[in-house]
C-alpha cells in the first residue's frame, strides 16, 4: 500500500510527547514508524533521552532539537542515549519518525549516545555508488533493486511511504526493521 505522507486526511490520534507543552497528531504507519504533526508553538523544554535511536525526516515546517534546526527535506538520526533539550516547532512541522526499539523517554541531563548524531539534506546530498548509509537500519539509494525481504521506503521528494521488496526509481530512503 502506497501512503502519501502529505495527505491531510490520514487517520490520526492525539499524543502527548513526554515533557511537551502540547499534544501532537500521530499516524502509526508500521511497527515503530509514525507520521507526527507538531502544532505551531509545540515545545519540549524537558531535558532527557530515549533508550532507542530515532530516525526522522522533516516533511514540512521545521523542528528544533538541542540547538539544531531541521528544515523540510532534512533527515536526522539521534542514537540511543543522545541528550535532547530545547525541542520546539515554532511554526509547526510534519515529521516521519521511526525508533530503533521501544521509545522510552528518560528525563535526565546524561548524554551517553551509542553513536554520532547525523543531519542530512535528502534531496541534495551526493549518493555514492551502492547507496549512502544513514543509520544502522537505513540508507539513501537511487538505483532500483530487489531486496531479499520487505523494507519501509520513503520516496524523496514526493514523500510517499510503502513497505516493499522492490526499491523504486529515484531517491529512496530505505529502512530495514531492526
Amino acid at each position: 500500500m502506497l501512503v502519501d505522507l502529505l495527505d491531510a486526511d490520514l487517520p490520526t490520534r492525539d499524543f502527548l510527547i513526554p515533557g511537551a507543552n502540547l499534544p501532537v497528531r500521530q499516524t502509526r504507519l508500521d511497527g515503530l514508524s509514525s507520521l507526527v504533526r507538531f502544532p505551531p508553538g509545540w515545545a519540549r523544554p524537558e531535558r532527557g533521552h530515549y533508550l532507542a535511536g530515532e530516525e526522522f525526516v522533516v516533511l514540512e515546517g521545521e523542528l528544533r532539537l538541542s540547538g539544531i534546526t531541521y528544515e523540510a527535506g532534512r533527515h536526522g538520526w539521534l542514537p540511543a542515549g543522545t541528550l535532547r533539550h530545547s525541542g520546539a516547532a515554532p511554526v509547526g512541522a510534519l515529521v516521519f519518525t521511526a525508533f530503533a526499539g521501544e521509545d522510552s523517554w528518560v528525563s535526565s541531563d546524561l548524554d551517553e549516545p551509542d553513536g554520532p548524531s547525523l543531519r542530512t539534506p535528502l534531496e541534495t546530498v551526493v549518493i555514492p555508488e551502492g547507496g549512502l548509509r544513514l543509520t544502522p537500519h537505513s540508507a539513501l539509494l537511487d538505483t532500483p533493486v530487489a531486496l531479499g525481504g520487505p523494507a519501509e521506503m520513503i520516496t524523496v521528494p514526493t514523500w510517499t511511504w510503502e513497505r516493499s521488496t522492490l526499491i523504486p526509481e529515484g531517491r529512496v530512503l530505505v529502512r530495514w526493521t531492526p
